[in-house]
């Protein structure tokens, strides 16, 4: 915090001391009831995909907003179609090769099992807002359903249009640049599933109201498979603007036409929950989850940044790095000013002029480029932040031959 005097962080350290509350229970959360009531949704951010300690705090957090809000829905950035199907299609399965098969790779984890394991979480409704696919597994289920419950002609189209679609993923998968090879089986993959959407549209009306709500959303996963086949023949920075906004349509789909009324929490990178456009999302012309829903639900709206100040965190590859914080960045403040893990509200109105909320922080955020710190005024983009004193990386599952 270059030129900022002692008396004046002493100050900022006393202001947020005084309206953070410490989490010493991990299960009482009461500090936020004040905050969350009467919101719709709750959003809940991560600096990194590749800290154990925020995905405990978060299921802990969860846990105590189901129980004491009713909050019923977990939509997670995970493949829309996979994670909705996971624990249905997948039951009989352990709930380790549940998480394995059914949401992306930063959640095989072993801080992910209560949410599988736990009877509280029963009562859940898990589901994913991404275009982006899990594995195949959910997709071999869903064809044997379809199967039983769809004509020949319907059910050998979408098996077509997945097998394609899987041999182009296996090739797709983490690259930057595509083959044009590829390029001509991606468009080739892309007729089929249109074809298979036409042909869908005009069979599945069903009297079962279950029946329906299977087939709408299967409806929706194909849908998304062509999005993202789409989206892989765009450029790096396209296709990323291009998939938030497929995120945010698929995030108001789950809440409008599946879970109607519900309360949701939405669990995702920090990028993904901001409620304003940072330097960077101005420059490229993202519009975030966040921002969109805050634009349709407006104060129905709650985000929550994760933060930590020391320890380590491991990257999308798995590699552990430490987190190193310098004196300029606000959680150096936060480890002076919060004795254990805290919640610090930010929407204040009215401050004084020497109010810490009236600065711009650095922070800092894991995503394609590394750790590197983000400048922003907080209470902009969230209203709230948790903040983890120190953290180490996930426990991962080891990894799934089948899903390499």
């Amino acid at each position: 915090m270059n030129f900022i005097t002692r008396k004046t962080k002493s100050l900022w350290i006393d202001q947020i001391a005084s309206k953070s509350s410490e989490i010493t229970d991990p299960s009482d959360f009461t500090c936020m009831d004040p905050y969350v009531e009467g919101k719709r949704i709750v959003l809940l951010g991560e600096s990194s995909h590749g800290v154990g300690d925020f995905y405990t705090s978060k299921i802990n957090m969860i846990k105590y907003l189901h129980k004491a809000h009713g909050y019923n829905v977990i939509v997670v950035e995970s493949g829309l179609l996979e994670a909705v199907f996971c624990r249905k299609l997948l039951k009989d399965l352990p709930a380790r090769e549940q998480i394995q098969h059914g949401l992306l790779d930063i959640y095989h984890n072993e801080e992910m099992l209560p949410l599988f394991l736990e009877s509280w979480a029963k009562g859940l409704h898990l589901a994913g807002m991404d275009i982006q696919p899990a594995y195949q597994l959910i997709s071999q289920n869903m064809l044997e359903w379809l199967k039983i419950h769809t004509d020949a002609e319907l059910y050998a189209s979408i098996h077509q249009a997945e097998t394609v679609f899987f041999n182009i993923d296996e090739e797709i998968r983490g690259r930057t640049k595509i083959r044009k090879q590829i390029r001509e089986q991606i468009e080739v993959c892309m007729n089929l599933y249109q074809s298979s959407l036409e042909l869908f549209e005009s069979r599945w009306k069903e009297d079962n109201p279950e029946k329906e709500k299977i087939f709408h959303i299967i409806g929706k996963g194909l849908e998304n498979r062509l999005k993202w086949l789409e989206i892989n023949t765009k450029s790096w920075i396209a296709s990323g603007v291009t998939r938030g906004r497929h995120m945010s349509g698929n995030l108001q789909w789950l809440m409008e036409e599946c879970y109607k009324g519900e309360k949701v929490i939405v669990w995702a990178h920090n990028f993904h929950i901001r409620k304003s456009k940072t330097v960077t999302s101005k420059l490229f012309g993202i519009t975030n989850v966040g921002q969109q829903l805050s634009k349709c639900y407006g104060d129905q709206v709650y985000s929550i940044g994760f933060y930590a100040g020391e320890g380590e965190l491991a990257s999308l590859l798995r590699v552990n790095f430490p987190i190193n914080v310098s004196n300029k960045q606000l959680e150096s403040l936060l480890m002076e000013a919060c004795g254990h893990d805290s919640f610090i509200p930010l929407c204040e109105k009215g401050l004084p002029q020497r109010n810490w909320l009236n600065r711009r922080w650095q922070l800092l955020e894991a995503g394609m480029m590394g750790l590197l710190p983000i400048s922003i005024h907080p209470q902009k983009h969230y209203d709230g932040i948790m903040f983890c004193r120190k953290v180490k990386p996930p426990i991962y599952f080891k990894r799934d031959q089948s899903n390499v």
